[in-house]
């Protein structure tokens, strides 16, 4: 199964930023991320688990630290719209973060391992 969001979160800096400045700032960050998930995906991950997601990060530049990408919200927006039942080690064994330097947002795959 594959997505595409038009989105990419904010990253691990700006959430802590967000956070220390208020925990409803912060709160915010996630649930828009929830939101966006259930905007570009209707349909449910359907393989069997368990699965692998993949993470392809579209970057600008090669100035970025890939470590800095942060995808809980995008996985608590999967289960929470019910894309995947859960995230947890019987579902989700691996997840894997690519960088790719064209186009813009992030590409979900999510596949049966």
């Amino acid at each position: 199964m594959k997505i595409h969001l038009d989105y990419v979160p904010k990253n691990w800096n700006e959430y802590i930023n967000e956070e220390r400045t208020s925990y409803y700032l912060a709160n915010k960050v996630k649930q828009l991320d929830k939101k966006i998930v259930k905007l570009c995906c209707k349909e449910c991950y359907t393989e069997g688990y368990p699965a692998e997601i993949i993470f392809k990060v579209h970057y600008k530049d090669h100035r970025q630290d890939l470590d800095n990408f942060r995808m809980k919200g995008l996985i608590d927006g999967l289960v929470a719209n019910g894309i995947i039942e859960n995230d947890n080690l019987t579902h989700i064994q691996k997840i894997t973060l690519i960088p790719v330097f064209e186009g813009k947002g992030v590409d979900i795959e999510i596949k049966a391992i």
